[in-house]
């Protein structure tokens, strides 16, 4: 449509008295319309003009849209706004301007003269193209036909972009194996059969060989076969081994009911076309309520995926958008919250078609993936790996992490595993784009043999040797062993040791003195390091009673401490001192205004008292301030200058300034830090020659 040209088309000019008197002889109706005709480009174009009548007399009169109708499309003209609005009119004077539907009565509404009405009508019948169904109607009536056609149109338009993509992804799946049924009957519901019996007729059938018994003393005979069961006594829901098959089937008595004796399972089928790789999930279900000799299996198809070099498509037999068509959609999340969706809609566990998917995917974007390894040697002997989408996951993976490859053909399982299942919690990062396995891990060559001489390593054993490069096997088969007891990295601490005594020594005086928690010895020898025991010298290392060396440390470790602590504690507030003396004459740093005053705490314990006294955390300060990342100021009253009043915190900026219980400034507290604040920023921003370096 031409935006451009309509803008162009001019108002006609309003008889603002024939729409005063509308508006007064039809209370409650905030809206009237004119159209106008034009020939726009060389294509009939109807123009409607709709008006909002306000005011106490009905004399407020005002453009709200000017709406451009051709024959295969319309837009409005927001009046107030100038923006291009595609909505139907109907929903944008309603939703947008707050008129009551009832205004769009299609009986009371009328057009401003009978000739706009009748320009409307023919110019809308023109249009709409099934003209017989709207014979007799009104103006309005017509327009809102015109628009759901429309809408309908446009609606189209945009479904069949989506359904073409899809139909043309759907033409790559062909028909199903000759033998597809027979794996279905056999081996996806190989399970779920069952031996009815009749006490009354004496006899019994095995759905699951086929074969009818003759039912004695409760038992299995066949009727032409000398094979027989005398040891299972058949009974209704008890389980009884049938004598031609030899599987345990669980009995159902003929004259029960059948009504729960209905299966579902799912299968999944991969295929390929080209280089394009195709899995198909099918849903079967197994009901023997109307025949239990020939029980009913019904087949559908409820999931598709298609995958590709680059990316993946999943797809789902639905409900196509709001046209309510059951086909073939683009896959979404039902949303199932608290409750898992019924077995028929999404599967729980699936059984697979293919023995052996190398083959399918042999020439395809996935030939290098190595499946049947993961599905062997991972997929069943892991207990992580439950998703009935376990194959299209792994394809993903394999997209993603190439590299799974190399892991899998050397004989890294375990790896493989922990990588997918997310299990291991320092996950590591594998090189991507490695052309060798040792490019993939990060390690040299005798690092990777080690891996090798495990059979089937652990990431945490890749992690390991990338800690400590140069770390011998014994050391190595040695550190893992070592339980993480809760911390993750205790091999860290093992290794980080080696440089004071031998593994082998440490794990052998742990186990001698029956050190439960390997974190008791190391804050042990922590101490003995931080208070500069000579640590080399076996004596302080392994001392003859663990317990009773480590409580007496324990002691010693909080009186050094202590003292280092009182020993900084003088050293700041000497630093304190010197600041205050080198900042005598900052301005910013001693200024007063009428009543109020700052200064900087004289001793660092006072910011402690400051915290008690005005019941907020500034104590909690203490260390951030002895660090130098942050600075306290005190604002105090010259009347009460030893009375705390308020707290300021200073980084480059007034961080906070809190009174008694964290209140907010007064006014005359909050002038005062903008006075602060400026001199302040003043003084830091001047050249270095004039001021000194504070905090």
């Amino acid at each position: 449509m031409e935006k451009r040209l309509f803008k162009t088309v001019p108002v006609p000019k309003p008889d603002y008295e024939s729409m005063h008197k509308i508006a007064i002889a039809e209370k409650g109706k905030r809206g009237i319309l004119t159209a106008q005709k034009k020939r726009i480009k060389g294509e009939e174009t109807l123009i409607l003009n709709v008006y909002q009548v306000s005011g106490k007399n009905k004399r407020d009169i005002s453009l709200q849209f000017r709406m451009f109708c051709q024959k295969e499309d319309y837009i409005t003209l927001d009046a107030d706004t100038g923006r291009w609005r595609t909505g139907a009119l109907l929903k944008l004077v309603c939703r947008d301007y707050g008129w009551a539907e009832y205004w769009w009565d299609y009986e009371q509404l009328e057009f401003l003269t009978d000739k706009d009405a009748l320009i409307a009508e023919k110019t809308f019948r023109k249009f709409i193209k099934s003209n017989e169904e709207y014979e007799g109607r009104a103006a309005f009536q017509l327009l809102n036909a015109y628009q759901n056609h429309i809408k309908q149109e446009r609606l189209f338009k945009k479904h069949k972009k989506i359904t073409d993509l899809i139909d043309a992804d759907m033409k790559k799946f062909g028909e199903l194996p000759s033998d597809y049924q027979e794996f279905v009957e056999e081996k996806v519901f190989g399970q779920e059969n069952y031996i009815f019996y009749s006490t009354e007729h004496k006899r019994a059938y095995c759905t699951g060989c086929r074969n009818n018994f003759i039912l004695e003393n409760k038992h299995l005979r066949h009727e032409t076969i000398g094979i027989w069961n005398n040891e299972d006594e058949v009974k209704h829901n008890r389980t009884v081994r049938c004598p031609y098959c030899n599987k345990y089937l669980q009995a159902k008595s003929e004259g029960m009911s059948r009504q729960s004796l209905i299966s579902v399972a799912w299968s999944v089928l991969v295929q390929k076309h080209g280089e394009e790789v195709l899995t198909r999930y099918f849903c079967h279900t197994k009901d023997f309520r109307l025949s239990y000799s020939e029980p009913k299996i019904i087949t559908f198809e409820g999931y598709r995926t298609v995958h590709t070099s680059e990316n993946v498509k999943d797809y789902m037999w639905d409900r196509f958008k709001s046209t309510n068509v059951m086909r073939w959609c683009e896959y979404r999340d039902r949303g199932t919250c608290w409750f898992p969706a019924a077995e028929t809609v999404a599967p729980r566990c699936v059984t697979m078609y293919n023995d052996t998917l190398q083959e399918v995917v042999e020439g395809t974007c996935m030939k290098y993936s190595v499946p049947d390894i993961f599905i062997e040697q991972v997929l069943e002997k892991s207990r992580y790996f439950k998703s009935p989408w376990i194959i299209d996951n792994y394809f993903n993976s394999y997209r993603k992490h190439p590299f799974i490859e190399q892991l899998l053909k050397v004989g890294f399982y375990k790896m493989v595993e922990e990588f997918l299942s997310d299990s291991y919690c320092n996950k590591l990062e594998f090189n991507h784009g490695c052309n060798s396995v040792l490019g993939t891990l990060g390690v040299n060559k005798y690092q990777f043999n080690m891996l090798r001489r495990l059979g089937n390593p652990r990431m945490r054993d890749l992690e390991i040797l990338r800690y400590k490069p140069d770390l011998k096997w014994e050391d190595f088969n040695n550190v893992r062993y070592i339980h993480d007891n809760g911390h993750v990295d205790m091999y860290k601490k093992f290794i980080d040791f080696m440089q004071y005594t031998t593994i082998h020594k440490l794990t052998r005086y742990m186990t001698e003195q029956k050190i439960k928690h390997e974190n008791d010895y190391f804050d042990y020898a922590g101490w003995l390091e931080a208070m500069g025991y000579d640590m080399r010298n076996e004596f302080n290392l392994f001392p003859r009673d663990f317990r009773k060396a480590h409580d007496e440390m324990s002691k010693q470790y909080i009186k050094f401490k202590d003292k280092q602590a009182r020993e900084e504690v003088k050293r700041f507030n000497r630093l304190l001192k010197k600041l205050q003396k080198e900042t005598a004459d900052v301005e910013a740093m001693n200024l007063a205004v009428e009543d109020l005053f700052i200064r900087l705490p004289n001793k660092l314990e006072e910011l402690k008292k400051e915290g008690e006294a005005l019941h907020h955390c500034v104590g909690t300060y203490m260390e951030r301030v002895k660090q130098g990342k942050t600075m306290i100021f005190f604002i105090r009253r010259r009347s009460e200058p030893d009375k705390s009043f308020y707290t300021l915190e200073w980084k480059g900026r007034v961080v906070q300034c809190r009174g008694s219980h964290n209140c907010d400034m007064t006014p005359e507290v909050k002038a005062f830090v903008t006075i602060f604040e400026s001199k302040m920023q003043e003084y830091e921003s001047a050249p270095a020659a004039k001021r000194r370096k504070v905090g």
